[in-house]
């Protein structure tokens, strides 16, 4: 991978002996199923605010805090002790790590500081050595260039960029040894963005907006093979798919209107296996007391790593692990309504690009916001 990929020289990880803030939260109940979590808040000791984005086989955990100045930094959790990771460069914004797989590799989005940031966000990967580099798509100009939300075993980075602030048009991306696709969904208004990926490459997971830019106009997805899986959490709005593990178990967020204000929840869908939304178990999950929850990774040990919004405002990290005696029960969701010029929101050949070289991004959840063996699939010519 070295020969593909030009790295940046020098690097600007500051490893920090931080020990790790965690609180047990026990008994924690999965609203809305049978299935028992045990949460533990994450917290950087020197971060206003922490994310926890993704977590690994091993326990590693990555996301990114907020400082003082509010200024974001990604950070690496291993055996307890902080490492903040920031892209080098003195003209750097801020970095938000959204992404690591099992070989410790890591990915997530950087800004610089100029011209405006609004411009100027990139995808990057950081291997497990500590070489970085810039995964941006590379065709045509796009006010938001990048964005890696998602990390294959090969160190391929799945994502998004975006044109129009506010954004007028989304794709999600793939970034790796074998070069670059978009993924353009739905094929006439194209709005998705590619949140997970399995470590193979070949399911991706993420969300698309149907309609106007609001909450409850989200819907998840399922690309696997060259077709697109539309489906929403049973009975709720605004269903975006964040991650994906190996088993193809499903995470992420759906969102519920109080009054005027829209509180994200989260969620795991047990696909067994399956690309068929009905046959899938959903159980709902919510930090005792928190007022948002969302969860963004699910690793191959069965734990789930996210954040959430507490009553007053703040952001934790937590990592939950599941009671080994019970399971969701199995709910039958009711079909997502489908792209436009499709007539269904299921099996639905995707409209994508092959192109060669980087990737880009948009922080979007609406509670804040392939390599060779990448199954996203190149049109036909």
């Amino acid at each position: 991978m070295k020969s593909r990929i030009k790295y940046v020289v020098g690097l600007a990880v500051a490893t920090m002996a931080i020990m790790a803030a965690t609180t047990p939260l026990l008994g924690a109940q999965a609203a809305g199923s049978d299935q028992p979590y045990a949460f533990k808040t994450i917290d950087a000791t020197n971060g206003a605010s922490t994310w926890v984005m993704a977590n690994n086989a091993s326990g590693e955990i990555v996301g990114y805090y907020s400082d003082a100045n509010k200024v974001f930094h990604g950070f690496l959790l291993r055996a307890g002790a902080f490492t903040t990771l920031d892209f080098p460069g003195n003209d750097v914004a801020w970095t938000q790590v959204a992404a690591i797989n099992d070989a410790g590799d890591t990915a997530g989005i950087y800004s610089l500081k100029s011209p405006a940031p609004a411009g100027n966000v990139h995808g990057f990967l950081r291997t497990s050595a500590g070489e970085w580099s810039t995964q941006d798509y590379p065709e045509g100009t796009h006010l938001m260039a990048g964005g890696a939300y998602g990390i294959l075993a090969d160190g391929t980075v799945v994502g998004c960029f975006h044109d129009g602030n506010p954004p007028t048009a989304m794709f999600g991306y793939a970034k790796g040894p074998g070069g670059a696709t978009s993924f353009n969904y739905p094929p006439d208004a194209p709005f998705a963005m590619h949140y997970g990926v399995t470590p193979d490459g070949k399911t991706v997971v993420g969300g698309y907006l149907l309609g106007k830019n609001q909450p409850d106009n989200w819907h998840g997805y399922v690309f696997d093979s060259g077709n697109v899986v539309s489906f929403d959490v049973p009975g709720k709005a605004g269903t975006q798919a964040m991650g994906i593990s190996p088993g193809r178990s499903v995470v992420g967020v759906y969102k519920v209107l109080a009054g005027t204000t829209w509180f994200a929840h989260g969620f795991v869908a047990n696909t067994r296996g399956s690309l068929d939304p009905t046959g899938w178990s959903f159980a709902m999950v919510d930090v005792p007391g928190a007022a948002q929850t969302i969860v963004r990774s699910l690793n191959a040990n069965g734990e789930l790593a996210g954040y959430y919004v507490d009553a007053g405002g703040a952001t934790h990290g937590f990592l939950a692990t599941a009671g080994a005696d019970s399971a969701p029960a199995a709910t039958p969701p009711p079909a997502a309504p489908a792209p436009p010029n499709t007539g269904t929101g299921r099996a639905v050949p995707a409209s994508y690009s092959p192109l060669m070289a980087l990737g880009a991004a948009l922080l979007a959840l609406s509670v804040v916001t392939v390599g060779s063996r990448v199954a996203l699939r190149r049109r036909a010519r």
